[in-house]
């Protein structure tokens, strides 16, 4: 815990309402949240929590009057005077609620009624949401986490709480990794209806890969992390090792929507958005909603499932079924391309080996028809030209003759 909400908790403390109100907690996460809320609250009006509590009593006590209301009219007053967006208002509003209702004094049912959850235009992320604050994240760790949630389903309350030795290996390579959590890590901390309760989660090949990236990422900036240290840790200069609490990854969160969006009351998607996801994946691929149910950590209707190594390897099963929805087609067309891609060079590797062979037989032949054509041709001109010098020494030595015989004749006339 931090400093500033040790420092909250020791201050609410100090009054009775307070300590009744934060004795009825269990999760470090609600009591982180709400005393931030609560203490915002208390500024605004200036009373401390026995003091607002003194003031529901005193119009509990003057019923009919017009101080019957006065607590539930000093919250009302105050959110017609703040400037909080609409979220930040249903956030402050649900933590006063609760601590009227935990100190036995709650407000009116319709206290501060026009206050509710704001509703975005998208709700549930689909592929290329994911892709758009993938790219929008700014570390490793910030994308890993993003498709851990879209490939697992957790709730980020249970997130901060996952050690690198809760993963299992698989034996698969398309889902490498699952997880069996107990019910200490999960909503309810295995209190009343939530008792027994487990979930079984599986990480695909890209949430691995991107897990990797961030351990390697984790090793480079100087941390040096064991089975027994959170998954995903806060980053410090002192390099101690920390989980990264709810309210950081939901600042992640939202920071990344606001890069790829630009306007948050008209797209954003909390971590919890990312049980939709899966839910509407597996839904979309056919499974079976009492199959679907130990992946959320939801009670099994109408069967006990006992988790058994049988039956997670069956849930497994199941779960591949949907990959074709949890994954971006992009990477499975390339996958798809690069093998089509290394069957096709193989073939042209062995194709190219054939028309080499017959290319240097086809150059042998040709060089050799080539060859003995030139020679031939060089053999026929030289017979030709010897031929004609022949007939050219013929003629001339008939010509010669030619002379001697006519001069013979005039000599011998002369005579």
């Amino acid at each position: 815990m931090s400093r500033m909400v040790l420092s909250r908790i020791k201050w609410i403390q100090q009054f009775e309402a307070g300590r009744i109100w934060f004795n009825k907690l269990t999760s470090i996460e609600t009591i982180r949240t709400y005393l931030r809320n609560l203490q915002r609250y208390f500024n605004a009006v200036g009373k401390n929590p026995d003091e607002l509590i003194a003031l529901k009593m005193e119009g509990q006590r003057n019923i009919g009057t017009n101080i019957e209301f006065q607590a539930e009219n000093l919250l009302e007053s105050f959110f017609a005077s703040t400037k909080l967006k609409e979220s930040a208002k249903m956030a402050l509003k649900t933590a006063v609620l609760s601590f009227y209702k935990h100190n036995r004094r709650e407000l009116a049912s319709n206290t501060a009624s026009n206050i509710t959850h704001p509703e975005y235009n998208q709700r549930c992320p689909e592929m290329q949401d994911i892709l758009d604050l993938d790219n929008a994240m700014e570390t490793q760790r910030d994308k890993a986490i993003l498709w851990f949630l879209a490939s697992t389903a957790f709730r980020i309350g249970t997130v901060v709480m996952l050690k690198w030795n809760d993963l299992e290996t698989t034996g698969d390579k398309e889902v490498p990794f699952q997880m069996v959590i107990e019910s200490a890590k999960l909503k309810g901390k295995g209190k009343g209806r939530y008792r027994g309760l487990k979930q079984v989660a599986f990480l695909h090949n890209l949430a691995v890969e991107k897990l990797m990236s961030y351990k390697n990422e984790i090793h480079r900036r100087g941390y040096e992390i064991t089975p027994e240290s959170p998954i995903f840790i806060a980053y410090r200069k002192s390099k101690k090792i920390a989980p990264l609490m709810t309210q950081s990854i939901n600042a992640k969160f939202t920071k990344a929507a606001l890069v790829a969006w630009g306007d948050l009351e008209q797209k954003r998607f909390s971590p919890h958005d990312f049980r939709d996801f899966l839910q509407s994946k597996l839904e979309s691929a056919g499974i079976n909603s009492n199959v679907i149910s130990p992946m959320l950590a939801h009670k099994v209707k109408g069967t006990d499932f006992h988790y058994s190594s049988h039956e997670v390897s069956e849930l497994l099963q199941k779960y591949k079924k949907a990959l074709s929805y949890l994954l971006p087609q992009s990477i499975e067309k390339i996958r798809a391309e690069s093998e089509e891609q290394a069957q096709r060079i193989a073939q042209l590797e062995k194709d190219v080996e054939v028309l080499q062979g017959e290319m240097i037989r086809k150059t042998f032949q040709n060089t050799f028809e080539s060859t003995v054509e030139t020679s031939l041709h060089a053999i026929e001109v030289i017979e030709l030209e010897n031929m004609l010098k022949r007939l050219i020494e013929l003629k001339s030595s008939e010509a010669n003759a030619g002379e001697s015989r006519t001069i013979r004749k005039k000599k011998k006339t002369e005579h």
